[in-house]
């Protein structure tokens, strides 16, 4: 008879909106009766839908702020190096522009096209210093790319053949391998090639930095390193690459092929004939200078009304429909009830996934006078409302460390001010909105005033 259902804490759908909306502030405000609840707390309905049955769960919730996702924008650009098949081409860096949301393929082609290297000769791959992490398939989605913590690189390779990866190394004065230099690909042409021409396949590859004599490749005891077979982890496997005729041994124990190997070189021999100057030497396609970013704004308003929008639930977050007793992934919606006195709203500028994070650095565009939520609000009591911009909290940074900034309305001056630690300035009507911008606090004009009041500013609310 109450109209709630208390298995699950929901309204029931024929229960009057105004009737739950009161209920639930009346409930929220006798736990919660203090000036924070009198001026920061509003109240929002969330509505679920069961896509099979349509039974219909709503709530009324407080909420303190609104914490408003960004449209993000659908390119990104990224640093991609080419490492060449030829050995007096040196590793390149291209800077690209490439769909947020694609795939890994959508990526080679944006490479081929500023490259010319053809998609189908290129591998991809996350680099961490001188070892390859891991290949990227072309079905892969580029937002799953681990941004930040590797880099990018494109092998060139020929298309069929089987590819073994290439790291150097020296142990030093430890028994542990060290890598330097830059990682490597080779493949071999047949399954009955020499160990010697397969080491002077290496050498080829390394001779723009590698310098070695005729008679040091004629043997493996004159070589200055050893090739040992190695796991992806880079450590030694116990498997012996020049089998008994002399041939190229690439196939294991256990009927796999080898997949890395390590040039293993003397600690003096490295730095006598590698010349890891040469090697790390890159050059810088004109795409590196020439690529900005397109100039990406979105309104305050777009925001909202991404926060209000009707979507699906995930696979992961399913809803359990008790008419049909089992989880659905409903339709939700979220509809703005009672607004508060001091609007706060939260810019979620930083976003994660489970391979990725990033900071956000869209310019939002937010009215300094007579915001208006009206086309959100279900209540018409509660209509007709403007808000004044009166501080912002700002962020500088990223996901590793930043600083935090104000700039506030001062209600004595009528002016801007940016407070930083210790140190307060003065600011023009055009500093609050900036690429910075975290969050925002509005305060509600009196009924009958506006935002354009002589001297630009509402009526100030009185918050004793």
């Amino acid at each position: 008879s109450s109209g709630i259902n208390a298995e699950y804490g929901r309204w029931h759908e024929n229960t009057a909106d105004s009737v739950a909306a009161q209920s639930s502030w009346d409930n929220h405000k006798k736990r919660n009766d203090s000036i924070i609840t009198d001026l920061f707390h509003g109240q929002y309905r969330s509505r679920l839908e069961c896509p099979d049955c349509q039974k219909v769960s709503k709530i009324f919730d407080p909420f303190m702020y609104m914490s408003v996702s960004l449209p993000r924008k659908e390119e990104k650009i990224r640093d991609i190096d080419i490492i060449w098949l030829h050995p007096d081409k040196k590793r390149t860096r291209y800077k690209i522009i490439t769909p947020r949301e694609g795939q890994v393929i959508d990526l080679l082609y944006a490479m081929e096209k500023a490259s010319g290297l053809s998609a189908d000769r290129m591998m991809l791959c996350e680099l961490s210093q001188s070892i390859i992490e891991s290949t990227i398939s072309t079905t892969h989605k580029l937002r799953d790319i681990r941004e930040g913590r590797y880099s990018l690189c494109v092998f060139e390779r020929e298309p069929q053949l089987p590819v073994i990866k290439v790291y150097n190394a020296y142990k030093g004065y430890t028994s542990y391998l060290k890598y330097f230099g830059n990682p490597l690909v080779v493949q071999v042409p047949k399954e009955d090639m020499s160990y010697k021409d397969f080491v002077i396949m290496l050498y080829l590859r390394m001779s723009r930095y590698v310098q070695l004599t005729e008679e040091q490749l004629q043997s493996e005891d004159t070589l200055p390193f050893k090739i040992k077979s190695v796991n992806q982890f880079g450590v030694e496997q116990s498997h012996d690459l020049c089998n008994e005729e002399e041939n190229l041994n690439i196939t294991m124990a256990n009927g796999k092929q080898v997949a890395y190997i390590a040039i293993v070189w003397d600690l003096d021999a490295k730095d006598e004939y590698f010349n890891i100057d040469l090697c790390n030497a890159m050059d810088y396609d004109d795409s590196y200078r020439t690529t900005k970013a397109r100039k990406n704004e979105v309104d305050l308003a777009d925001c909202i009304e991404m926060y209000c929008r009707q979507e699906t639930l995930n696979e992961d977050n399913m809803w359990y429909c008790p008419n049909c007793k089992d989880f659905k992934q409903a339709s939700k919606k979220l509809d703005l009830w009672k607004l508060p006195s001091v609007l706060v709203i939260h810019l979620k500028r930083f976003c994660y996934s489970r391979h990725w994070r990033d900071k956000i650095e869209t310019m939002v565009k937010f009215p300094l006078h007579d915001l208006s939520l009206d086309k959100y609000l279900l209540s018409s009591e509660h209509k007709d409302m403007r808000y004044d911009l009166k501080g912002v909290v700002n962020h500088y940074g990223g996901l590793g460390g930043g600083h935090y900034t104000a700039t506030c309305l001062s209600d004595t001056s009528n002016k801007w001010h940016v407070f930083d630690d210790s140190h307060v300035s003065s600011a023009g009507p055009e500093k609050p909105v900036s690429p910075s911008a975290y969050v925002l606090f509005y305060v509600r004009q009196e009924q009958g005033t506006n935002g354009a009041n002589g001297n630009g500013t509402a009526e100030p609310m009185d918050v004793n």
